[in-house]
C-alpha cells in the first residue's frame, strides 16, 4: 500500500509539476504576446510620432513660406510708398525754390520795362541780385569764403600762381569764380589764384 500510495504522489506531484509547467509555458506565452503586442504599439507609437513629427515640420515649412510672402508683399508695398513719397517731396521741393524765384523774375521784368538811367538800373539789379541770393540762401546755398584764406583742395580749385606777391605761401589772393556750398556739400569750388613762395 505504501507503494501504491508513493505512486499516487508521485502522480500526484508529477500532475501538479506537468500543472505547473504548462501554467507556466502558457504564462510565458502570454509574456511573449505581451511583449509582441508592446513591441508592436511601440512602433505604432513610433510611427505615429515620427508621422505627427513629419506633419508639425510641414505646418511649420508653410507657416514660414506664408510669412515670408507676406514679407515680401510688405517690402513691395514699402519700396512703392517711398519711392511715391521721395517723388512728391522732391516735386514739392522744386515748386517752393521756382515760386520763391518766380518774385525775382517779376522784379527782372519790371526792370526791363522801365525806363531809367544807368545808376537806377544798376541799383534795381543789385536789388534783384541781392533777394535772388537771399531766396537761395533760405534753400540752404552759401558762398564759400576764400579770398585770403589758406588754399584748400576741398574748396578751392586752383588755376593760377603767384610767385612775386607778398600774401603767406599757399594763400588765396584772388577769385576768378565764387565758389558755394548747398547743405554743408561742396556744388562748385572756388576758381582762385595762390600764392607760392
Amino acid at each position: 500500500m505504501r507503494k501504491k500510495e508513493f505512486k499516487e504522489f508521485e502522480e500526484e506531484n508529477l500532475n501538479d509539476a506537468n500543472a505547473k509547467n504548462s501554467n507556466a509555458y502558457a504564462e510565458s506565452d502570454e509574456v511573449e504576446v505581451l511583449e509582441e503586442e508592446k513591441t508592436e504599439k511601440s512602433e505604432e507609437s513610433k510611427e505615429s510620432d515620427v508621422s505627427e513629427a513629419e506633419e508639425a515640420k510641414k505646418a511649420e515649412e508653410e507657416n514660414l513660406q506664408n510669412k515670408l510672402v507676406r514679407l515680401q508683399a510688405d517690402f513691395l508695398n514699402y519700396k512703392a510708398r517711398t519711392e511715391k513719397e521721395k517723388t512728391a517731396a522732391y516735386g514739392n521741393a522744386a515748386a517752393d525754390v521756382v515760386k520763391d524765384l518766380l518774385e525775382v523774375a517779376d522784379n527782372l521784368e519790371r526792370a526791363i520795362t522801365a525806363e531809367a538811367n544807368v545808376s537806377s538800373l544798376k541799383e534795381g539789379v543789385q536789388m534783384v541780385y541781392t533777394q535772388f541770393m537771399g531766396i537761395l540762401n533760405k534753400k540752404g546755398l552759401k558762398e564759400i569764403d576764400a579770398l585770403n584764406k589758406p588754399f584748400d583742395a576741398n574748396i578751392h580749385y586752383g588755376v593760377a600762381f603767384d610767385s612775386e606777391c607778398d600774401a603767406e605761401d599757399n594763400t588765396v589772393i584772388e577769385v576768378f569764380q565764387k565758389g558755394y556750398t548747398f547743405n554743408e556739400r561742396v556744388i562748385r569750388p572756388s576758381m582762385v589764384k595762390i600764392a607760392k613762395k
